[in-house]
């Protein structure tokens, strides 16, 4: 049935293959509806349909929800960010609007061991402490990238001075061991995606990581990153600069953009956004966005619960903003390209990161670089049609 809608999206989009140039207009995150923390409206239709302006921007809803493509079972995504605990896990694997499959979940003990549970019921999450942003991240993927396997690394985090609030377990920030497993598991998991939207404020890479990250390159392996929020680099704190990910080219930046079109004004310091990538006057930085995705308004999940009613872990849809989902948004896209080439070329063989980069570009509503757009933002609806033909090519 998969392969059989995917031919039919083909041919009914083989129209025309010429890049469609899109005006881009960005404006604040100063919302007239839709705002920040605001229950999504019919989520059963919003976000189950991707009916939201969030998904029909940017057309994952035609490919998604119209003629029902969902991840096949050789796409992989690791996602890096601040835990989840039992309940979140399960949420996202069962809300009736949008899910994934967590296939693992990568921490540490108080050994330093690193640790891969496989069940959300393990006892290692039992202090797991609910921060909500990697359950937040997690449910950008579950709406676009539906049925996707997911690898959750889990960073240690300690919000505060209160040491009641901070995870038992985790990864100290920049640790090496990650990359290790994620470099020697990649073959067997079939990883395919990295997605990162959790910074912190060291310079945390060595070259032992530099060269993992380069071996992951040579696997075709895709690595995002968030650019940062606030109209300020990520890469600055205080007087003191830093190198986070978005710093080193081995990461695509992702910035967002502000996809409900509203009419306000706005100049301050000439951002793209308030929830955008950076400003101009870090020299010392990186300064580049590879592309933007929607990042203001964007349903989120928080606040896991248990629905008595409906016996299945769940949680509340929710507007919110920053380019930790923009990441994620691009992240499902990709899964997406990936999912397309398999289906054309009937087989489980990967696109290369070549191929996928030049995907992207083709989909993307700009066909030249801007230093604070980047290549723009996804057509997923044209850059499914050309892996699902560079597929058939291939075969």
């Amino acid at each position: 049935m998969k392969f059989v809608k995917a031919i039919s999206l083909c041919y009914l989009i083989l129209a025309s293959f010429a890049p469609v140039q899109f005006t881009v207009t960005i404006y604040p995150s100063s919302f007239k509806t839709g705002t920040v923390d605001e229950d999504v409206p019919n989520p059963a239709v919003n976000v189950g349909q991707l009916q939201d302006k969030a998904y029909t921007y940017t057309g994952v809803d035609c490919v998604v929800d119209y003629y029902g493509i969902t991840i096949d079972d050789y796409v992989t995504i690791v996602v890096i960010d601040d835990g989840l605990t039992e309940l979140e896990w399960k949420a996202l694997e069962q809300n009736p609007e949008a899910n994934v499959d967590i296939i693992g979940f990568l921490t540490n003990d108080t050994e330093h061991d690193v640790t891969y549970i496989t069940n959300p019921d393990d006892s290692l999450l039992d202090d797991q402490v609910q921060h909500g942003h990697g359950f937040a991240v997690i449910s950008v993927l579950a709406a676009i990238a539906r049925d996707l396997k997911v690898i959750f690394v889990d960073y240690r985090h300690e919000p505060g001075e209160d040491p009641d609030d901070w995870d038992t377990f985790g990864f100290d920030y920049g640790i090496y061991e990650i990359w290790e497993w994620i470099d020697d598991n990649q073959a067997s998991k079939d990883i395919d995606i990295i997605s990162w939207s959790w910074v912190h404020s060291i310079n945390f890479t060595t070259p032992a990581i530099l060269q993992k990250w380069s071996s992951l390159i040579s696997k075709d392996v895709i690595m995002l990153t968030a650019a940062g929020n606030f109209c300020n680099y990520l890469n600055q704190l205080g007087i003191k600069y830093y190198k986070y990910q978005s710093y080193y080219t081995e990461w695509y930046s992702v910035g967002s953009i502000d996809h409900e079109d509203r009419s306000e004004p706005w100049s301050w310091k000439n951002q793209k956004s308030y929830f955008s990538s950076w400003y101009e006057d870090n020299e010392a930085a990186n300064q580049i966005v590879n592309w933007l995705e929607p990042g203001n308004g964007v349903p989120v999940l928080v606040d896991a619960f248990f629905d008595q009613d409906l016996q299945i872990a769940r949680g509340e849809w929710v507007y919110s903003d920053g380019t930790s989902y923009s990441t994620a948004y691009l992240a499902a896209i990709v899964a997406l390209i990936i999912t397309g080439y398999h289906n054309g070329i009937g087989s489980s063989t990967d696109p290369s990161l070549d191929k996928v980069i030049d995907i992207l570009q083709y989909a993307s509503s700009r066909s030249t670089f801007d230093q604070k757009m980047g290549y723009g933002y996804m057509d997923a609806y044209r850059a499914y049609q050309k892996a699902y033909m560079e597929g058939r090519w291939a075969a």
